[in-house]
């Protein structure tokens, strides 16, 4: 049998995420285990981790309990209500923003991703909204284009 050839975290990172970008892998596949990535790829599962973490980073996957991987699911998202907006900024949220988040949203608020930070006119604090549910609507697609 062929030996698999060495490869990196972040080489192995560019192999899964172009089966990912392709749907090779589709919104909530699960990933190959460590065992076989291991086995496949020819790395240790430091690097296999290396690489998850990688992914993860970038919003592409999900771990849950059990060590599962998953593809990241696509969401329905919501247009944002554009009522009283001063501006709209988008960002990575903070710990403390992300453990709030975490708690707040149905599901749970993953990493890898952004938040849209909405400030309102008469709004003490603005709104923290996930970039995975919320979408900023332009005109042509708020008149049905």
């Amino acid at each position: 049998m062929e030996e698999p050839p060495d490869v990196s975290s972040a080489e192995l990172a560019a192999a899964l995420r172009d089966q990912i970008l392709t749907g090779v892998l589709p919104p909530g596949a699960r990933l190959p285990s460590e065992k076989t990535l291991g086995q496949t790829h020819g790395v240790s599962r430091a690097m296999i981790r290396q690489a998850l973490a990688i992914l993860r980073g970038e919003g592409l996957v999900v771990t849950r309990q059990a060590h599962t991987t998953r593809v990241r699911p696509k969401r329905d998202k919501q247009p944002i209500d554009l009522a009283g907006v001063v501006r709209v900024e988008t960002r990575m949220p903070t710990a403390p923003e992300r453990q709030r988040l975490d708690d707040d949203v149905p599901g749970g608020f993953d990493a890898g991703i952004p938040v849209f930070v909405v400030y309102r006119v008469d709004a003490a604090a603005p709104e923290l909204l996930p970039g995975d549910r919320w979408l900023l609507a332009g005109p042509a697609q708020a008149e049905g284009l």
